[in-house]
């Protein structure tokens, strides 16, 4: 296989195996209509439908908390600077995903967001970490939100969206909004149409691993045949099973990568899957549900009108 670049008029080679692309659905997209020899695989003809949402990162650093909170469940460690309501209000998780139109907020009315309190996932971040080797007039909580279908505040500065991320949190927790001048410092990342956006139908276009001879792809987009993996994690599936059809293909053994199946359904999503495939089929909704338990739930509650 032979890769090439223009630069300066002249055109960089460099020959090789294999190749196996880590990138994006629209990033994938961009690459097959602008390679011949890419868009002539099979497994890259529906690549043209691939789309994308927008997403908006924020990570703030905020003034450590007086009173650090402990005993929290869930991430790599159970301690916390942030304020004590927010801290409890994610007592079981440092992690939490809220959907789309929280708070009456404006400009989450299409938006959804996922929150989480990085000084539970992070070892550098961590209270036991700084207690050891950060002063304490440096010391920081870390909170970060991540936005997806962003585009109603992309282009807004950064000092707004930091103020729009505080105002998310303290709507989807019920808190006290934390002040903006409590950010020492803050971080917004911009990804315009570039993060996976998942529609009905959009799983026929996804490709195997393997898109030809030498020639692999991975991410949460790419088929993970069958593994119950989602976004970060199914990135990291198909890229152990991209390696590992890599490795078998050449003759590999050391690269050859086992993928951990995905942990069971809980008895009580089984029983609430059933139940909402049964719905369906006794009275099938009119319109397409956000997803089988919100038709379940929309069924049971006594709407009319699903």
């Amino acid at each position: 296989i032979q890769l090439g670049s223009m630069e300066g008029g002249e055109i960089d080679a460099i020959e090789c195996d294999a190749v196996v692309l880590a990138v994006g659905a629209t990033a994938a997209g961009r690459l097959a209509s602008s390679s011949p020899a890419l868009s002539s695989l099979d497994g890259t003809k529906d690549f043209d439908k691939l789309r994308g949402v927008t997403c908006v990162a924020v990570r703030l650093f905020l003034k450590p908390n007086a009173s650090i909170t402990s005993d929290l469940n869930g991430g790599s460690h159970g301690k916390t600077q942030l304020p004590p309501d927010v801290a409890e209000a994610m007592s079981d998780s440092p992690i939490t995903v809220c959907g789309a139109g929280i708070g009456g907020i404006d400009e989450l009315k299409e938006t959804g967001f996922c929150i989480y309190d990085l000084q539970r996932m992070h070892d550098e971040f961590s209270v036991d970490y700084y207690n050891n080797n950060v002063e304490a007039n440096d010391q920081v909580a870390v909170l970060e939100i991540d936005f997806y279908r962003a585009d109603a505040f992309v282009d807004m500065d950064d000092d707004h969206i930091s103020d729009l991320a505080l105002r998310a949190v303290s709507a989807a927790f019920r808190t006290a909004k934390i002040d903006s001048d409590e950010i020492v410092d803050a971080v917004v990342l911009r990804a315009r149409n570039a993060v996976s956006h998942f529609a009905p139908n959009s799983a026929l276009y996804s490709p195997d691993v393997k898109l030809g001879d030498g020639m692999y792809i991975c991410g949460d987009w790419v088929d993970r045949t069958g593994h119950a993996s989602w976004s970060t994690e199914k990135s990291v599936v198909t890229a152990r099973q991209a390696a590992s059809a890599l490795s078998r293909d050449f003759g590999l053994k050391d690269s050859t990568c086992e993928v951990i199946p995905a942990a069971k359904d809980t008895s009580q999503l089984t029983a609430l899957r059933q139940s909402a495939r049964l719905l369906r089929n006794v009275l099938p909704p009119k319109t397409l549900p956000p997803s089988p338990w919100v038709f379940a739930k929309q069924l049971l509650s006594g709407d009319k009108d699903p």
